[in-house]
């Protein structure tokens, strides 16, 4: 890996973008539309509303579900419906989550409780999730009965993993002495909702249960690997990583580093600057990466992803299973 910055085949991302971008357009458009269709009588919830939807982006999970109804031998195009509804459910659960974490910050911009505040941020994301619920129970009647109650019992047990998820890592809030075992765990749990998307898509597409099993543990893996990738990316951002120590767990990278006592003493020497100068990022992240341990979980993340990969080359479409590899590749792309 390169010390200053984490390296990407351009190539493979775009490739990868361009993949998930295509299955999401519609689902996201619509999705959008719902939002900015609800009249409010107050105007700056009206504001909150079509601001989120203008920096509204998400292609990973609508792509997912798509992806999985598709390689259930389902037609993809006919899960946009449920695209629409997981949407919502997730940027309710998204806006919720920063207010958590008192993010002020995502993907370059502000978000939603950082530009109209806490109880803004609130009301928006209650109203995106009674949309959601709203939606979810007009598409029942096109389900059979036990489908109907699979994805409702999908939904309730994997997003309140996410809660739980959530949860613990609010109680470590501070709390540098957290285990690169206890961390783990939350990452895997906040997993669950990739695996829910997948899941979902293969209900959708008609899949039998080996097969929704096999997308649904695909789903989790690639979701773990996808909290990976933004631990590695955060390390090399010095104003996230104090925001991480005071809302958050730090990033896993750090923590296997901790392993070592000396090494652990002197990047929390450096995180707890005032302000950290791009020189200081430089020698914390040379330091970091030059641990054995740090190392080892590199080699860890590729041999997760190469399990993830093997699996799903059992499925019948190949096609696909070619893609969801490009995905895979492409988010341990130079960990």
């Amino acid at each position: 890996m390169h010390t200053t910055k984490i390296k990407t085949n351009e190539k493979l991302i775009v490739q990868v973008q361009r993949l998930l971008e295509e299955r999401s357009r519609k689902s996201l458009d619509i999705a959008k539309r719902e939002v900015l269709q609800e009249e409010m009588k107050c105007k700056e919830i009206n504001d909150a509303f079509e601001y989120y939807a203008g920096n509204w982006n998400d292609v990973i999970h609508p792509g997912l579900l798509s992806i999985a109804c598709e390689a259930a031998g389902g037609d993809a195009d006919k899960s946009i419906p449920m695209q629409v509804v997981m949407l919502l459910l997730t940027a309710a659960v998204d806006i919720h989550d920063d207010i958590i974490d008192e993010s002020n910050t995502k993907y370059g911009k502000p978000t939603v409780f950082a530009k109209f505040g806490k109880d803004i941020a609130l009301l928006v994301g209650d109203a995106l999730l009674m949309k959601a619920l709203v939606l979810l129970h007009k598409l029942e009647r096109q389900f059979k009965i036990e489908k109907i109650d699979a994805i409702w019992n999908i939904i309730k047990s994997r997003f309140f993993e996410m809660g739980n998820a959530e949860a613990l890592e609010a109680s470590l809030k501070g709390n540098t002495d957290v285990s690169v075992k206890e961390y783990t765990r939350i990452l895997k749990m906040k997993a669950s909702t990739s695996e829910a998307h997948m899941r979902i898509g293969a209900i959708v597409g008609g899949g039998e249960q080996e097969i929704v099993d096999l997308l649904g543990n695909y789903g989790r893996t690639l979701g773990i690997l996808i909290g990976i990738r933004e631990d590695f990316i955060d390390v090399f951002e010095p104003e996230e990583l104090q925001t991480r120590i005071r809302n958050e767990c730090l990033p896993l990278p750090i923590l296997y580093a901790f392993k070592n006592p000396q090494i652990k003493k002197i990047i929390l020497n450096y995180l707890s600057k005032r302000e950290i100068s791009d020189k200081d990022s430089e020698k914390m992240v040379d330091i970091i990466f030059k641990q054995k341990d740090v190392e080892m979980f590199r080699n860890k993340i590729k041999r997760l992803a190469e399990e993830a990969c093997n699996n799903i080359f059992s499925l019948p479409n190949k096609n696909l299973a070619s893609q969801m590899k490009i995905l895979i590749k492409g988010v341990i792309e130079d960990l």
